[in-house]
């Protein structure tokens, strides 16, 4: 193999593989990256595979001289790209090493056989719907943070994605707290459904892939895997197994108190009472009354806070408290200039809707 290629296109390239590739592995080929260079399509494609997740990214800025395959570390070679300010590099094989030469450097990396990489092939799935990159990124990003990592209930390490029609609902928890975000799509077929319980690593994988907002994303579910494809990246991904909890039954209904707050004034006031908060008591208590939260946190070695807000809010009082971080959590990724807390009593979950499309349920605390 012999190419001229643009050096930040295959730095994004390695780096997006150098993502998927595990720390440790018995087997040291799962830590490579594979490249190959067609001549007959004008472009690299560079290959990356933990043996549950397969992704597949092509670059097109390159020059071939020579067509072939190349097996090294990915985080090596992604290593040398970062510290490169080349334009372009020259990448060539030699023998049992890639060779990497710029404008005032060479390296050589001792590479691997190809024979030894995963076999990879495309998943070649219709896919079932179809939707803008953009939306799907933002909806990757108001609903995975609430997902459980490294649970006992396997089925909640993931995200749950259910497509019925035009509609996209991503619903994660991790059984203290649930976000559930709804976006539109284009189906294959008017009455079309799919669904499949994605893993945490394949949405920031492909939170990290998604570049352009306009263009489409293609996705495919098959019994046990989820495929997601652009012109540029193909994603694979292993589903979670197992089955996701009910989550229909954990959102309250008919709340009888809803308060209206400003998101940038609610998120200062939490991270201020937060403040005076620990490990031990990790709670922040609301007072609400006509117009006003009063929010306060106390901690015997360290203080107490007491920050007050002006709310649209004309029920009864009601004081109930809630972990801060759950709180921050979810006020960090929404965008929406307001929230619409529904409240029933202290003992019940809070419901907090920003936006038509998104809701989010977190359970009380006591302070």
């Amino acid at each position: 193999m012999k190419v001229k290629c643009n050096r930040i296109a295959l730095h994004e390239a390695v780096q997006l593989a150098s993502s998927i590739v595990p720390n440790r592995t018995p087997k040291p080929v799962l830590q490579c990256a594979k490249i190959h260079a067609s001549a007959a399509e004008s472009k690299i494609t560079v290959v990356a595979t933990d043996s549950e997740m397969t992704l597949t990214f092509a670059v097109s800025q390159v020059q071939i001289d020579t067509e072939g395959d190349v097996v090294v570390p990915a985080a090596r070679i992604a290593g040398i790209l970062h510290e490169s300010s080349d334009e372009t590099v020259d990448v060539e094989t030699q023998d049992d090493f890639l060779e990497v030469v710029g404008h005032d450097s060479r390296f050589h990396i001792v590479s691997m056989d190809p024979a030894d990489f995963p076999v990879t092939e495309s998943a070649n799935e219709n896919a079932a719907f179809t939707i803008k990159a953009g939306l799907l990124k933002h909806l990757i990003h108001i609903s995975s943070f609430a997902a459980a990592r490294e649970n006992t209930r396997y089925a909640i390490n993931g995200v749950l994605w259910e497509q019925e029609g035009n509609k996209l609902r991503m619903v994660a928890t991790d059984g203290r707290r649930l976000a559930q975000a709804d976006g539109p799509v284009k189906p294959a077929e008017k009455d079309a459904q799919s669904s499949g319980i994605v893993p945490i690593k394949a949405m920031s994988v492909l939170e990290r892939v998604i570049r352009d907002g306009d263009e489409d994303v293609n996705i495919a579910f098959t019994p046990n895997q989820i495929v997601a494809w652009t012109e540029q990246a193909e994603l694979v991904s292993n589903l979670v197994q197992g089955r996701f909890p009910k989550y229909s039954d954990v959102i309250p209904k008919g709340a009888d108190k809803k308060i209206q707050i400003p998101s940038d004034a609610l998120r200062g006031a939490v991270r201020k009472a937060a403040l005076l908060s620990n490990e031990q008591s990790r709670g922040v208590q609301f007072a609400i009354t006509p117009e006003k939260l009063c929010i306060t946190s106390s901690t015997p070695e360290a203080g107490d806070a007491e920050i007050n807000l002006a709310v649209s809010y004309q029920g009864e009082p009601i004081k109930i408290g809630f972990n801060p971080e759950y709180l921050l959590d979810m006020l960090r990724v929404i965008e929406a200039p307001e929230v619409v807390c529904e409240l029933s009593d202290a003992s019940k979950p809070g419901l907090i809707r920003a936006g038509k499309d998104f809701l989010y349920v977190v359970m009380p605390v006591t302070v």
